[in-house]
């Protein structure tokens, strides 16, 4: 998909942004968002469909950014991407009518994929384009959650961003070529000091090498393995004009706040301590099991269960989620068993005669004959 936004205007934020940063000593300083298709990330390779299923292509108005799916219903993105002053509109409002947010493309030149429409965008109101440098963070909340690719979760442990020798993972919609997505691996920060910039709101990196982000990779996520899960570190900010000495990305553990404020749903959890009077599940707090919105509680759609997710089966039309068959202990919450619909997958179900049961079945190893309307139907709502 080749962006329409005029050439004229990447001269006229090239002139604003250079002005406002040349007293930090940061020569030629842009926002990386793609106008015209000129200026992608350069020396990415191109990714594979699936390899990183939680990064989209979203088309503003007339230009294109990436972001990454960090829960069911919210996209994390730059707040340049959703700011009304840089598209060119003026209201909020019209930012939100005017997004487009592709999944499941890695090539929107010739597959646009699942296209979702925005029913909210937010920028960080302290971000100021004529002021780069901290702010730079938005979200766009989806018309239509997404419940079959998995949210990355953030980093917002300060101590965890991987700064010295920890490497990190760049994809975005503008490496090499604007509307194909590309990654750069293995990249590491460098002191932003010596472009000006904070290293407590920014993760630095040299592009002197001719690798790293430019115009079209905006919003676009930086991954780093902590904890032993791939997490967000950083969203793409702005860079040098020609994308050829150094790229900034806001660093998201300096966002925890504005972030946590709108999604409080994305400080992630390990144990049901950390939720009090619910339980951890998948890294987030949700309702108990056999509580509203919880595994095992009643529902007729898909939007009561806070997994989204609602089956009919032995016992009843319950809340539950997808699981792969034998491996219950750690896909299902405890007293739940992982009942097969084929293929060796499954969903989780209340094990015969636990706390809640009440079926009076005998415990089948595979839920045969088990009704999936709902989950049927779910699926159509999301396309």
């Amino acid at each position: 998909m080749r962006s329409l936004f005029r050439r004229g205007w990447i001269v006229l934020l090239l002139a604003s942004a250079t002005a406002a940063m040349a007293e930090d000593n940061i020569d030629q300083t842009r926002v990386v968002i793609s106008r015209d298709g000129s200026a992608p990330i350069v020396g990415g390779t191109a990714t594979t469909l699936g390899k990183y299923p939680s990064v989209v292509l979203l088309q503003i108005g007339q230009g294109l950014c990436t972001g990454t799916l960090v829960d069911p219903e919210w996209v994390l993105t730059a707040a340049h991407c959703v700011d009304p002053a840089v598209v060119g509109v003026s209201s909020q409002a019209q930012v939100t009518s005017s997004t487009r947010v592709h999944f499941n493309t890695i090539n929107a030149n010739t597959d646009p994929g699942r296209v979702i429409t925005a029913s909210l965008t937010i920028k960080k109101a302290a971000f100021n384009v004529n002021n780069l440098g901290s702010n730079d963070v938005g979200l766009i909340k989806l018309s239509t959650p997404v419940t079959d690719i998995e949210p990355t979760p953030v980093n917002f442990d300060a101590t965890q961003a991987p700064v010295g020798l920890t490497p990190v993972t760049m994809v975005g919609f503008g490496m090499d070529q604007v509307g194909r997505q590309f990654e750069v691996q293995n990249r590491t920060a460098v002191t932003c000091a010596s472009f000006g910039g904070s290293n407590t709101a920014l993760l630095c990196f040299s592009q002197t090498d001719g690798v790293g982000k430019c115009g079209g990779d905006s919003g676009g996520p930086s991954f780093a393995m902590i904890g032993g899960a791939v997490k967000v570190v950083g969203i793409t900010s702005f860079g040098d004009q020609n994308c050829d000495i150094f790229g900034a990305d806001t660093r998201t553990d300096a966002e925890k706040a504005f972030l946590l404020e709108h999604v409080p749903q994305l400080e992630g959890c390990l144990t049901d301590a950390e939720c009090p009077g619910q339980a951890c599940f998948s890294g987030r707090c949700i309702a108990q099991p056999f509580t509203d919105g919880g595994f095992g509680a009643s529902c007729t759609n898909p939007g009561e269960c806070e997994t989204e997710q609602c089956a009919s089966g032995p016992g009843g039309t319950l809340c539950t989620a997808a699981c792969d068959v034998g491996q219950a202990a750690t896909d299902c919450p405890a007293d739940f068993d992982c009942l097969e619909t084929g293929n060796g997958q499954g969903l989780c179900w209340p094990e015969e005669g636990g706390c809640c049961d009440a079926s009076g079945r005998n415990a089948p190893t595979a839920l045969i004959g088990f009704a999936l309307i709902t989950l049927v139907l779910r699926r159509r709502r999301k396309v």
